[in-house]
This record gives C-alpha cells, sequence and structure tokens, in this order.
C-alpha cells in the first residue's frame, strides 16, 4: 500500500468522481436492460442492440473502474499484481472496441438492408474472428490513469488510433446521412399532413442526431487520452484525459 497514494486529497477526490460517475452510468444503463426485459414493446431489434450496449457499459464501468481503478487511486499500484491490471484492461478496452465499432457495423447493416435487400442475407452472415496481442496494459496511480507497457511496439501500437477514429466517425456520418434521407424520402412521398408521419419524421431526427452524438464520444475521448493528454503531465489533467472522459463515454452512452 503506498501511504503518499492514500493521504494524497487528488487521489480521493479522483476516486469520489470515478465513484460517482460510475454509479451514475451504471443506475442509467440498468435502466435500459430493464426497460428492454420487462416491457414487450421496447423489445425491438434497435432496442436489443441498445440492451447488449448497455450491459456492456456496465461490465466496463464495474470491473473497470469501480472494482479497479478506484481501489488502485486510493491504495496504489501494488494492491492488485501487474497481471491483475493487464487482465482488466485488456477486457474493457477490448469490449470499449467492440462498442466503438458496434455503431459502424450497425449503421453498414442498416444501410444495407436499406439499399441492397437482395445481397443483405448473402453477405451479413455470423462470423467470430481471434485477434492475438502481445501488448498489455496497467493503471498508474501516480498518473491515473492507466497506460500501456513499456514496449516501443506497444507504444506504437495506439499511434494512429485517433486517426481511425475520425475516419470510422465520416463513414458513421456518411452511412447514417444516407439512410436518413432515405426514410426521409420515403416519408415525404406519403401524406405529410398526417400527424403521425410527422411525429415519425421527428423521432428519426432525434434519433439521427442521437446516432452522431454518441459516436462522436469516442473520438473526444480518443483525442482526449492520445493527443490532449501531452499538454500537460499534471496528475488532474492525466486523470481527466486517461479516466475521467473514458468513464463518462459509458455513463453518458447510457
Amino acid at each position: 500500500m503506498d501511504n503518499s497514494t492514500v493521504n494524497d486529497p487528488l487521489s480521493w477526490t479522483a476516486a469520489a468522481l470515478m465513484s460517482l460517475n460510475g454509479v451514475f452510468g451504471i443506475t442509467m444503463n440498468a435502466i435500459v436492460v430493464h426497460n428492454f426485459v420487462s416491457t414487450p414493446i421496447e423489445r425491438t431489434s434497435f432496442n436489443l442492440i441498445c440492451a447488449f450496449r448497455a450491459a456492456v457499459n456496465i461490465i466496463i464501468l464495474i470491473l473497470g473502474f469501480l472494482a479497479t481503478f478506484v481501489p488502485l487511486t486510493l491504495y496504489g499500484d501494488s494492491l492488485f499484481p501487474p497481471v491483475h491490471h493487464a487482465i482488466v484492461i485488456t477486457i474493457v478496452n477490448s469490449l470499449y472496441t467492440g462498442l466503438q465499432n458496434c455503431g459502424f457495423l450497425v449503421a453498414v447493416n442498416r444501410f444495407f438492408a436499406m439499399f441492397f435487400m437482395v445481397f443483405y442475407s448473402k453477405y451479413f452472415t455470423v462470423s467470430v474472428t481471434f485477434v492475438k496481442t502481445k501488448c498489455f496494459s496497467t493503471y498508474v496511480s501516480e498518473y491515473l490513469s492507466w497506460r500501456p507497457t513499456r514496449n516501443p511496439d506497444c507504444l506504437n501500437k495506439y499511434a494512429d488510433v485517433v486517426d481511425g477514429s475520425i475516419i470510422i466517425l465520416i463513414a458513421l456520418v456518411v452511412i447514417n446521412t444516407l439512410t436518413f434521407m432515405k426514410i426521409y424520402i420515403f416519408y415525404k412521398k406519403t401524406d405529410l399532413n398526417s400527424k403521425d408521419v410527422k411525429t415519425r419524421m421527428r423521432k428519426n431526427r432525434i434519433l439521427f442526431a442521437q446516432t452522431i452524438f454518441q459516436d462522436l464520444t469516442y473520438l473526444i475521448d480518443m483525442l482526449f487520452t492520445f493527443n490532449l493528454s501531452s499538454l500537460s503531465s499534471a496528475r488532474l489533467w492525466s486523470f481527466i484525459c486517461g479516466s475521467f472522459v473514458w468513464e463518462s463515454v459509458h455513463s453518458s452512452d447510457g
């Protein structure tokens, strides 16, 4: 146990913020899962995706932040062995990447269902892919954030992650815009004086804006983690860039 960490007011403040943010996020995501399970009318294909997404957010918030990062922030890096850090951070980072890619896959899936219905059943099949990695990370209480191992190959692993996120975001905006436009044109051809049509169009506009916002949060997190974090070496700034913004992505997603 690191006494300097235990007696550090910033460590306690960071732990309290992560705890509050985590509990808030778990509650919001749990409501999404509960609504899907308990309300038959909410059991649509889109809400199924939301429910699984919320469940993954809950796992990340509990396993990564409340059960690992908060105790390490208070009691120092020696509380858990390095292998525990590596396992937890690998799991939560893998789930995080899955959530980020999920938005892209859903958008592509929906796009092909709308525009290429003939080829949809042929190319959109279920498959599983495993990717081996030799890089691991640990949570460092000195920085109040996680860090990759000092192996240069592991550090280079994250070199282009922001550029990749920007490309994914642009592709998402284009694909979702095209899908939204087809839906808009469809309703445009119907009776616009119908109250039901106007209600549906308003809901679609809201869902479109929500989709863009949710995808944008991942890019914001990447920018803080891999770019803005280098602006200052202060522990508070490191905590905000490497831990708090990341946690807020999963809390706000709920």
